[in-house]
C-alpha cells in the first residue's frame, strides 16, 4: 500500500511541475509577442501608385520613396 502511494505521490508531483512548466511558457510567449506588436515602424507612400509600406522595404530616390525599381526609374529618381 505504501509503494502505491508513494508512486501516486511522484505522479501527482510531476503533473504539477508539467502544468507550472507550460504556464511559464505561455507566459513567456505571450510576453514576446506583445513585445514584437509594440515595435512600429515608419510607413512611407510610393510617389508614383501611392502604395503605402513600411521605410524599410521601400526604395528612396531623393527625398521621394518608391515600392519598386520600376516606380523608381519611371519617376526618375535616381
Amino acid at each position: 500500500m505504501g509503494r502505491i502511494l508513494f508512486f501516486v505521490l511522484i505522479g501527482i508531483a510531476a503533473y504539477v511541475v508539467y502544468r507550472w512548466w507550460r504556464a511559464s511558457q505561455r507566459i513567456e510567449r505571450a510576453r514576446a509577442e506583445a513585445a514584437a506588436k509594440g515595435r512600429s515602424e515608419a510607413m512611407v507612400r510610393c510617389d508614383v501608385c501611392g502604395l503605402n509600406l513600411p521605410q524599410s522595404e521601400a526604395l528612396a530616390g531623393g527625398e521621394r520613396w518608391y515600392c519598386s525599381e520600376e516606380h523608381r526609374r519611371r519617376a526618375g529618381g535616381g
